[in-house]
């Protein structure tokens, strides 16, 4: 087709991309025989516009050298640029020094401006990385597709340069795995290790709670009115006095008190310990009562050797007629002792039925009446009990103190004892005045230890502190008589 005179005729479109020596058509572009060419669809490469046809805007313009004849260049126009030789169907020389290579594309000069000759316009763009495998990939997935693009590229693909992808080492990551599968494993027998303890540490807890429950319920006791504590603390008071009157006022009330109330133990032992000191004294008044008759044999012989007949027979009927009442004593305290041994051995035999558990006071209440009776009886653990006894009580230790100071009096212990016992009982009574069996105890001691001078003392101070102290005032009528006695 020959254009009009004076017209401007169409300018020929810019091929947008050369690869390997074929031309890729735009969308519009026509075919030989008239049909419309699709979108990147290439032409064969000896395809020849025919004569008299025109050309659609942006189809590809065949090369210079193979125009069509009667085909006519208008002034001005750009001609066709030939691919360049990276882009040629000719493989790239390649050498160890070249550097990585990239892919040019054709540069587009404006209309109507035909390129600088020896300037390379072109844009140049950098290589192209090979894409990230996509895993799982398979037939028809995105591999496919690069494959399919790859293969529709032709030459190019193989031109553009692809970088291998990042893997780790086997070795890498089989330990990674290993020691993730060792981690998981650890994790789980340690939670099986735990979970049987924790369960294990709940157990004892709970049996521990229960424990502790029962004992506290155990230890509670029986719930004592307050009238009657206050009734036997009365009583304990008495016993402080160590007279025979205030101990028998006490015997009365702590036996009242132990029938009402048979589970209260502190005063079914306070009755205990006020029998004991009974028993106690009148063990002391049975000795006393054993020297005299002693003397009074003495006296008897002595009398008996008397020159004057007058003063003998006087002398005799006196000493039989003092005799005869030593006997009649002897025999009341007997009657006395059997008396208190029974009802002793039915109160400890009702205070050694202890329970499993019990409130401390009850068991150190326990403690004393039977280390006290045990010490006045010498039985062979007295000395046991006292010490036992000692470790319950709080300074100054009063009653071991005293049920050591029985058995050394009843045992028949030896000086070094004695004295032992008497130093003890010294303490006792400068830490606790008011306690006056102290008193009477270390006169007794005294005795055995032949130290009239310090008995006389003690039981002076007894005696002035409680002047109805009848068994002080006894022992004082006996170091008076035997200082009489020739």
């Amino acid at each position: 087709m020959i254009p009009d005179p004076g017209s401007v005729p169409t300018p020929p479109p810019v091929s947008p991309i050369h690869a390997g020596g074929a031309q890729v058509a735009s969308q519009g572009a026509a075919s030989a025989d008239g049909a419309p060419v699709g979108f990147a669809e290439p032409p064969a490469s000896d395809s020849v516009a025919p004569l008299g046809r025109s050309q659609t805007f942006s189809a590809v313009q065949p090369p210079a050298s193979e125009a069509p004849v009667g085909s006519k260049r208008i002034v001005g126009s750009v001609p066709p640029v030939p691919a360049p030789a990276s882009l040629s169907g000719e493989a790239p020389t390649s050498s160890p020094d070249t550097a990585e290579p990239f892919v040019r594309v054709r540069a587009t000069s404006p209309f109507g401006l035909s390129p600088l000759s020896g300037a390379d316009s072109g844009i140049q763009l950098p290589p192209e990385s090979e894409p990230t495998a996509t895993p799982g990939a398979g037939a028809g997935g995105l591999s496919s597709l690069n494959d399919a693009s790859a293969s529709d590229l032709g030459p190019l693909a193989g031109a553009a340069s692809r970088r291998a992808p990042l893997e780790l080492p086997p070795d890498l990551i089989a330990s990674t795995r290993l020691s993730m599968d060792g981690a998981r494993a650890f994790e789980h027998g340690r939670s099986q290790r735990i979970r049987p303890r924790v369960v294990l540490a709940i157990l004892v807890g709970l049996i521990v709670v229960a424990s502790l429950g029962s004992v506290a319920l155990k230890n509670r006791g029986v719930e004592i009115p307050a009238d009657v504590v206050d009734a036997t603390d009365r009583a304990s008071v008495l016993l402080r006095r160590d007279d025979s009157a205030n101990r028998h006022q006490a015997i009365e009330r702590l036996r009242t008190i132990a029938t009402e109330n048979p589970g209260y133990v502190d005063a079914q032992a306070e009755l205990a310990v006020a029998l004991t000191l009974s028993l106690s004294d009148v063990q002391a008044d049975a000795e006393r009562l054993r020297l005299r008759g002693a003397a009074i044999a003495r006296g008897l012989e002595a009398a008996a050797k008397m020159r004057v007949l007058a003063d003998q027979v006087a002398r005799r009927t006196a000493l039989q007629q003092e005799q005869d009442a030593n006997a009649r004593e002897m025999a009341s305290l007997r009657d006395a002792t059997d008396t208190l041994r029974k009802e002793l051995d039915a109160q400890l035999a009702q205070l050694r039925k202890a329970p499993e558990s019990e409130p401390p006071s009850a068991a150190a209440a326990r403690l004393k009446a039977r280390a006290l009776h045990a010490s006045v009886l010498a039985a062979p653990d007295s000395l046991a009990l006292a010490e036992r006894l000692r470790n319950v009580e709080s300074a100054p230790y009063p009653w071991s103190t005293l049920a050591r100071a029985e058995y050394a009096l009843v045992a028949g212990s030896p000086p070094e004892s004695l004295e032992a016992v008497a130093r003890d009982l010294e303490a006792l009574r400068q830490a606790d005045s008011t306690l006056l069996r102290a008193y009477l105890l270390g006169a007794r001691v005294a005795l055995k230890l032949k130290d009239t001078a310090a008995a006389r003392s003690l039981l002076d101070d007894a005696v002035a502190l409680n002047p109805d102290h009848q068994a002080a005032a006894r022992l004082i009528a006996q170091i008076d008589a035997d200082a009489a006695s020739p």
